[in-house]
């Protein structure tokens, strides 16, 4: 939800802006940022203290002073009909602080009735001398309470916030966007009030895990800089030393269990939802099967199961009486530990999925045996048979069952030495489409002979495309020769389909990408033969920049001379995007303007034809 509160906090009243529009929050915290740059915190408190809230629909009882001044420093005329004010509208104005403080002592109020779509707000708090963040996902609390019975989820000081760089705020909107990724809840742990020490974060920073009264909260730090972070249920142990960190405080019997259930990347909101229910789960972190426990804890699947002694037999009579076979379930609960997890991640079981969930278990189970599932090979294994199955499309027929089984056994039994294990998601995802299309059954294919007929009808596929049904897109720079290199722009959904099966690589599911303009590909070529493919895209200064560059299966190119022909190309290509703008204007093409976005005639949705 793109909407934000933007507001003061002084003398403990506070003042707040409703903003909405296209910019993000992320965007609106960058804004924030530069103009704090430019401000002194006397300007601040003094403009802060001044400035009263008015609201523009209002129209008795509204100063004509405060009308005039709040409608032309957002450079909107008052009438009846005009549309709530947008983050553009309001920022183009505050990195000007002329514009805040020549007079202007009015601000639009929120209204904090109306915003149950809101999902941050940044307060500047005056009486702190800090920067507050507050995440309101869902409307667990009335904004009312913000500064308050609310604490923010995050805070740093005036004074240093203005030393951030791009790559500051790049790993803090990182923390803040995961914490708003579960719901922004504060957890409790069982553990005794204790401050680990620090360890390397990320791009230069130092964190260490404080708890107090249970509740955990981490403090960054760089350079002097200080950021504390009071809501980090989302944080993971497998996250940049949580785990060390954490271990000496935690529970070690919980701490062990959450580990069983949920492995390294257990979170803390796992940790303190199990720590909740410790007394209903008695298992030990030995036992098999136990990240089926997650569906007992996690009451959101609506399965209504009752941690105890008798849980298991609950969940097995569950997931027999919703269609699983003796067989399924003895096969689900010997799997690795690791492959149960991914199995329950792959399609998570709650009441509305649970049918499902067990007939893919039947089948894994009837097409292995007694085979176990590894876990090396589960994405492209479980990928492959949904695309197969496709339950989108309606109940599978018996055709397509029996070769899901067939694919499963044949990828899961094949010898694959490393380039192919580095690109079997690939070679599953081409196969299982082949798979889906195939009209008999293929008793008795091995994954080699599914490999080579899957490349056989690709190809045939690349032949058949009509060109006037293609997706297209302008090549600015069609052929670009560099030293002994030559690029060449793929600039349709054959081209880079061709290029997919040629090199190995998952390049052909770039279409919509190219098609709207959000990046270019090229296929660089030495004496003819392939060597890399390229992917550029576009910058917000509208240049174009090199992001990524493979080999075959997807290796990694160190030779330098490729790296730097590939360099070449990227600067070629802004060089020529530049030139089409200063000299053609307006009638370049949508995909090259400045920050334009251009929406293809359509979309492909499922790219049966340009799976790499």
């Amino acid at each position: 939800m793109n909407s934000a509160l933007l507001g003061f906090y002084c003398g403990g009243v506070k003042k707040l802006m409703r903003l909405h529009g296209l910019a993000s929050p992320q965007a609106v915290l960058q804004r924030v940022i530069d103009y704090l740059r430019v401000v002194t915190d006397c300007q601040l408190r003094s403009y802060a203290q001044a400035v009263q809230t008015v609201d523009l629909r209002q129209r008795g009882g509204l100063p004509d002073r405060a009308l005039i001044q709040a409608t032309a420093w957002l450079g909107k005329t008052h009438t009846p009909g005009h549309e709530s004010p947008t983050w553009s509208d309001v920022f183009e104005q505050l990195p000007d602080l002329k514009a805040w403080q020549s007079g202007f002592a009015y601000m639009p109020q929120a209204q904090l009735a109306t915003c149950a779509d809101v999902h941050w707000a940044f307060v500047l708090d005056l009486d702190a001398m800090a920067l507050h963040v507050f995440d309101n996902r869902n409307a667990r609390y009335p904004w009312e309470a913000i500064g308050s019975a609310e604490p923010p989820i995050c805070q740093i000081a005036l004074s240093r916030a203005r030393d951030l760089t791009p790559s500051d705020l790049r790993v803090l909107q990182g923390l803040l966007q995961q914490n708003v990724a579960c719901d922004g809840e504060r957890v409790t742990l069982p553990a005794k009030d204790f401050t680990s020490a620090d360890s390397a974060w990320s791009d230069g920073w130092l964190a260490c895990v404080q708890v107090q009264d249970g509740q955990p909260s981490l403090l960054m730090q760089r350079a002097g800089i200080a950021v504390r972070f009071n809501r980090i249920g989302a944080l993971r142990l497998s996250q940049s030393g949580v785990r060390h960190q954490l271990g000496p405080g935690i529970h070690p019997p919980i701490l062990a269990m959450a580990q069983a259930i949920y492995g390294e990347n257990a979170s803390l909101s796992q940790i303190s939802q199990l720590a909740a229910a410790s007394q209903c789960v008695p298992f030990a972190a030995s036992e098999p099967a136990l990240p089926l426990l997650d569906l007992g804890l996690r009451k959101s699947n609506g399965l209504d199961l009752v941690l105890g002694p008798a849980y298991f037999d609950q969940l097995r009579a569950l997931m027999i009486h919703n269609g699983m076979t003796v067989q399924g379930w003895r096969f689900l609960i010997r799997q690795q530990q690791p492959v149960l997890r991914f199995v329950l991640g792959f399609l998570p079981p709650s009441v509305r999925v649970i049918g499902a969930f067990a007939s893919l278990v039947n089948l894994m189970a009837s097409a292995l045996q007694n085979t176990p599932l590894p876990f090396a090979r589960c994405q492209a294994s479980l990928s492959g048979v949904e695309r197969i199955l496709d339950r989108t499309r309606g109940r599978p027929d018996p055709v397509r069952q029996e070769n899901a089984r067939i694919f499963l056994r044949a990828l899961v039994r094949a010898s694959l030495d490393d380039v192919q294990m580095r690109n079997l998601d690939h070679d599953a995802q081409d196969v299982s489409d082949f798979v889906y299309n195939c009209p008999g059954v293929l008793k008795g294919a091995t994954w080699r002979s599914l490999c080579r007929r899957s490349d056989d009808w690709h190809r045939a596929l690349l032949i058949a495309v009509d060109p006037a049904t293609d997706v297209r897109w302008p090549a600015l720079l069609p052929r670009f020769v560099t030293g002994p290199f030559e690029a060449l722009e793929l600039d349709c959904g054959q081209l880079l389909a061709q290029e997919g099966l040629e090199q190995r690589h998952c390049i052909g599911t770039y279409v919509n990408a190219c098609s709207t303009g959000a990046s270019r590909v090229f296929s660089l070529r030495r004496g003819g033969k392939r060597v890399a493919t390229l992917e550029l895209q576009r910058t917000h200064d509208a240049s174009w920049r090199l992001v990524q560059i493979r080999g075959k299966a997807n290796s990694p190119v160190t030779d330098q001379s490729t790296l730097d022909a590939a360099e070449s190309v990227a600067h070629a290509y802004s060089r020529s995007a530049q030139q089409v703008q200063a000299h053609g204007g307006r009638a370049a093409h949508p995909a090259l303007q400045p920050g334009a976005y251009m929406t293809p005639s359509y979309v492909v949705h499922r790219q049966d034809h340009w799976t790499g």
